[in-house]
């Protein structure tokens, strides 16, 4: 064997090579069978988890937590807990440590023969979980009948390869006809958004196949029939790199327009016309964080919008100038110590509720990324017993680990400088840092119950005449947490 040059490879170097790759192929075969151990201990602690729920739930722990509301008892508690835990121990998001506790249950309980491969190295976690995927809604003898028909395959194909192999023996062993259980997916439809780099994003939708096909094809139909001088010619999903030098204004592509029309369709309800980036037609009620400098046009320091991230200077000067419904932030250019806070409404609970959306941009528990505007403000500390409604005792949660908190014995501190410091029952400790801290000279904490008052040398709105005084003092109750 000789290689392009004619000259016949190094035998020490060749022997080398294959000595490396053997290695790297050793420890995938370990990784397998780390993987099929992790399983075994994962669900040990379920077990043992649901144990101790049984034994507090027929006592009068049991009793009294299954008195609660929201259908909180022992069996939901040591449940959330144990997640919980785990999710905080390996810096998972929760619902990714739910469903390695449920894929460890099925490869312990279920999945023998895919855990016997896992644990000899003969194929990797990702074909185990193509595996666990597949069988969800199967008979456990219709899972053994899947597994020890696939799991030979998985020992062969590459994991997309096998995915799609599995797919097809999924549907041929499946008791349910395809309608059946794409009634019951339908309920599984939702949309998310996934930040990406240089100010893009990209808004995700799983819906019905007929729904999502048609929203494309309607789409494009918008699309191509607004190409018009905008149309490049040719290939219609080329791109201008793909085409040749344009005049300015420059075209755009039949994805570009596919994509202003749905900007358009989403925002609006209707087709603007216009190829302008400049986000039209937005209306939350969101935060723009403006360096000083940047807003003065001195500098080019990007910006920060809550929920989003990193957003180009322009962008930043224009939301902050032309958009009225985004608070406006400034920041010291050389500290990024927060030195103004536009407060545009007089009443002081809602300025309050923007400064904590401020310093902590999501969900405070542990891997959760809820947006802290749909969020509830709690209080560290119970408002109904000691607690006051102040900066440093209040911080967003969600609803679900608003219910965490309350309802388990998962522990909860605000730290001095705005962390918040979460306690697992078996005793680990994870902090949850800040999204910006906040400059000392900010926020004026005199006032009762912890009220904020205008900023030093920052006019303070007049109330009109149909608004309480400021303060928590004069506000109805809370409706769901009186904390």
């Amino acid at each position: 064997m000789t290689d392009e040059a004619g000259v016949p490879p190094d035998p020490v170097l060749l022997d080398s090579l294959g000595g490396v790759l053997d290695a790297v192929e050793s420890l995938e075969r370990i990784s397998g069978a780390t993987a099929a151990a992790r399983a075994e201990l994962i669900d040990a602690a379920r077990r043992t988890s649901e144990t101790m729920a049984e034994c507090e739930g027929g006592g009068a722990l049991g009793a009294a937590l299954g008195a609660e509301p929201h259908g909180w008892n022992a069996a939901t508690r040591a449940r959330r807990e144990l997640v919980f835990d785990l999710a905080a121990r390996l810096h998972l998001p929760e619902r990714t440590a739910e469903k390695l506790i449920g894929e460890s249950q099925r490869l312990v309980g279920v999945l023998s023969i895919t855990k016997a491969a896992l644990a000899a190295g003969e194929i990797g976690y990702r074909h185990a979980q193509v595996i666990i995927d597949e069988t969800a809604g199967l008979s456990d003898v219709v899972s053994g009948e899947f597994e020890r028909q696939v799991v030979p395959r998985a020992k062969e194909l590459t994991v997309s390869k096998f995915k799609a192999a599995a797919r097809k023996k999924r549907e041929a062993l499946h008791p349910e006809t395809i309608e059946a259980r794409h009634r019951a997916a339908v309920d599984d439809r939702g949309v998310w958004i996934d930040p990406q780099h240089d100010g893009m994003a990209i808004l995700s939708a799983l819906l019905p196949a007929p729904t999502a096909v048609a929203i494309m094809d309607r789409v494009t139909r918008i699309a191509m029939a607004n190409g018009g001088a905008d149309d490049t010619g040719g290939d219609p999903d080329a791109t201008i790199a793909d085409t040749a030098p344009v005049p300015a204004p420059v075209k755009r592509t039949l994805a570009q327009r596919r994509a202003d029309a749905f900007s358009d369709l989403l925002l609006d309800g209707d087709l603007c016309g216009t190829a302008d980036p400049v986000p039209h037609g937005i209306r939350p009620q969101v935060l723009v964080t403006v360096p000083v400098l940047t807003l003065l046009g001195q500098t080019e320091t990007p910006g920060h919008l809550d929920g989003y991230g990193p957003i180009s200077p322009d962008t930043a000067r224009d939301l902050a100038v032309r958009a009225p419904s985004f608070a406006r932030i400034l920041t010291d250019p050389v500290t990024s110590a927060i030195l103004d806070f536009d407060r545009s409404k007089y009443a002081v609970p809602a300025d309050l509720k923007q400064v904590v959306r401020l310093q902590h941009e999501t969900c405070t528990a542990v891997g959760c990324n809820k947006r802290a505007v749909h969020c509830q403000l709690d209080h560290t500390d119970d408002w109904a017993a000691s607690g006051t409604t102040c900066l440093s005792n209040l911080s967003p949660l969600c609803a679900e680990h608003h219910n965490l908190k309350h309802h388990t014995r998962v522990g909860l501190r605000k730290l001095a400088d705005g962390s918040m410091q979460w306690t697992t029952p078996t005793g680990k400790v994870v902090i949850v840092r800040p999204s910006n801290l906040l400059g000392d000279g900010m926020l004026q904490r005199g006032s009762p119950g912890g009220a904020l008052g205008p900023p030093d040398g920052y006019p303070a709105a007049a109330p009109p005449d149909d608004l309480p005084e400021p303060g928590w003092a004069n506000a109805p109750p809370p409706v769901d947490y009186p904390f």
